[in-house]
Order: C-alpha cells, then structure tokens, then sequence
C-alpha cells in the first residue's frame, strides 16, 4: 500500500520481483506521480497488479487485509509479503526461500526480520538507486519488529487481520500482539526486509505529516512515545530537518522516544542488499513536500465535510470515483 513514493517505487517494484513471483501494489491516492509510474511499469508486462483506494483515513490494516485476501483467493498465491514501498526483501538465492517457507508449520504465518537501512545525508545521492546501495545496515536493532508473510491459512481464518503496520496476523481487529498466536521466524540466512525509513528531509515531511493526518481523521493516532509522534511535533515546530537530524531520526527509528540514542553512537555496517536493477521512469530526487500534505488535507476535509466524520475502509481494488 503505497502513496505519494514517486522518488522509490520504481526501484521497489524492480527489486522485489527480482525476487517475488508477482506483485499487487494499492495505490491510495497518490498525487506526485507514483501511479503513472505503476502503470508504465504495468504496461512493460511485469508481473503486476495494481489496485487503488482513495479513503481519506490511513486505514492500513483494514485495506491491506482486503487486498492479501484478494490475492490469495484470485491469484492462488501461496504466501504474501505484505510491505511497504521503503521495504526490500533481502534474499541470498530463491531456492532457499522456497525451502524456509515450505517449513513454515501448518495453520501460521511467517516472520522476517525487519533491519534498519541509513543512507548518507551529507552529502545525499542524487538518484535512488545511489542512495539505497550506499545505505549502511544498523549493526545492532533496538526495535522488535517483524514484517509478516501471510500463508494460505489467512482464507481459513474469516476474522484474522494483518495488524500493527503489517507486523504480524491478528485472529480478530481488536487483537494484541500478545494475544496474536504464534507465527514461525524465518531465519535471517534465507531472507529479511532491508527497511530505509528516510531517505530525505521532503520524503520525511510528506510521509509523516500525511500518515498523521490520516490517522487523526480515522481516530487512530500513535502512541505518544512513538517515534513518527515525536519526528511530526519536530516538522509541526518548525524546526529544520540538517543531515545531522535526518541521521539521528534514522538510526533511532520504531525505537521509542525515551530509548533513542545520540548517532554517533550507533554502529552501522556494510551490507548490501539492492539487485541489480536500471531506473526508466524515476524522476530525481523526492517531490515537494506541501502540495502533496495540501491534497491529503483537502481530502479529508471533503469527507468531513460530506458529514463521514469516521471513514470506513472500501475493499482494495474497487476503482476510486
């Protein structure tokens, strides 16, 4: 589920088909020109499937599920990787893949392990692909996320959903991640998501100020010691985002605020993960931040307007008006 990424999407879809075996992408309504990339990528005849949502609310978990189910049941897809567009599966060689999740027990998911990739700020790349191979993995996480791989199991479950950012399957909506059962870890040797939370200042801007205002208007806000919490009140004060700030934010991202430590105090290692891909479509560096936050605004007012104070999410893949 993908809005507003027109600087990475096409490096995100090139390289995790160089892994998957198709990709259905929710383009929910991005304005800077990430679906015309979709569809120049769909019309190269990769395999790709593109749905769109325009609900007004950051209603992840409830059209993610929707469309993991869709694929399930109409593609016959054995299991989903349910990521976002700043995710790259990390996988030495397919095979290996093939035999992690052949074992994954009957009746649960699988889980990767979810590592933290900071690109250069000063100076940053000019181009995508530059940034992501010159990324730098945090040798130690101080997080314990996951990213889950949704089995076949999910179409005998009618009320599981993919909850918590993706992080794992919950039996019901309204289920803990205590409460969630058990799902098998895949080891890091076989594959593992390369996540690259920030990759500038504007990308940072846009990404946090929208996902807030999504939130706020479908009532579900983060917590208040939530990193994305902490970075938005930074972008509300006005503060400027340096490549010194960008650097701490990245190295402490899904850590929780009171546990952040200074950047110079975390180590982080070679390790490359990026295929070998070429860019057609990508345009240079990320869009300006205010028109893309000024037309997620003018969609939720519209529908608070209309008098849906409380969007209700519409299943992934019905056309948008």
């Amino acid at each position: 589920m993908v809005r507003n990424e027109a600087d990475i999407i096409e490096a995100f879809v090139r390289h995790n088909l160089s892994v998957l075996d198709g990709m259905a992408v929710i383009d929910h309504g991005s304005v800077d020109g990430t679906l015309a990339i979709l569809r120049r990528l769909g019309a190269e005849r990769l395999p790709l499937v593109l749905f769109e949502n325009d609900m007004p609310g950051y209603l992840q978990e409830q059209i993610t599920t929707s469309a993991v189910r869709r694929v399930l049941s109409q593609f016959g897809a054995d299991f989903v990787f349910a990521l976002d567009a700043d995710e790259f599966l990390k996988v030495p060689e397919r095979d290996g893949l093939d035999r992690a999740l052949l074992a994954i027990p009957p009746r649960m998911h699988g889980v990767l392990r979810w590592l933290t990739y900071v690109p250069s700020f000063d100076p940053a790349p000019r181009d995508i692909v530059g940034l992501l191979r010159g990324a730098r993995r945090l040798a130690v996480e101080r997080h314990i996320f996951h990213k889950v791989v949704v089995s076949r199991h999910l179409m005998a479950t009618p009320d599981a959903t993919l909850s918590n950012g993706n992080h794992f399957v919950a039996p019901h909506p309204d289920a803990t991640p205590e409460n969630s059962g058990p799902h098998a870890r895949v080891r890091d040797a076989f594959a593992a998501i390369a996540h690259v939370p920030i990759r500038s200042g504007a990308q940072l801007v846009a990404k946090v100020a929208i996902k807030k205002l999504g939130r706020m208007a479908a009532n579900m806000d983060w917590n208040p010691d939530a990193a994305s919490q902490f970075v938005y009140g930074t972008i509300r004060s006005g503060r400027a985002l340096d490549a010194a700030t960008l650097l701490e934010y990245a190295v402490n991202w899904s850590v929780v605020r009171d546990k952040w430590l200074p950047a110079s105090s975390v180590e982080l290692v070679d390790d490359p993960f990026l295929a070998p891909i070429a860019l057609k479509y990508t345009p240079q560096g990320a869009a300006d931040p205010l028109p893309l936050v000024l037309a997620a605004t003018e969609r939720i007012a519209r529908r608070f307007a209309s008098g849906a104070a409380a969007p209700s999410p519409r299943p992934a893949g019905v056309p948008a008006p």
